[in-house]
């Protein structure tokens, strides 16, 4: 599966939840999500996807590791 195809199932992931999201592009042309006040990449929206965590529990759960 492409990049494109896996973000794309991310974000519908998101719709499906009910989470309010936006997206930015930052200076260096990389877009951030801005998904309940938390920013994410790309990268990370296809790996929470990916680990059936794209909710809000799993973004908090995340969040600690990321902290970390």
């Amino acid at each position: 599966m492409s990049t494109f195809d896996d973000l794309t199932d991310a974000i519908a992931e998101l719709v499906k939840q009910g989470m309010a999201f936006i997206s930015e592009t930052q200076r260096d042309g990389k877009t951030i999500y801005i998904v309940d006040s938390i920013g994410l990449t790309e990268d990370e929206l296809i790996l929470l996807h990916h680990k059936r965590a794209l909710t809000r529990d799993g973004i908090r759960h995340y969040l600690v590791g990321r902290a970390a």
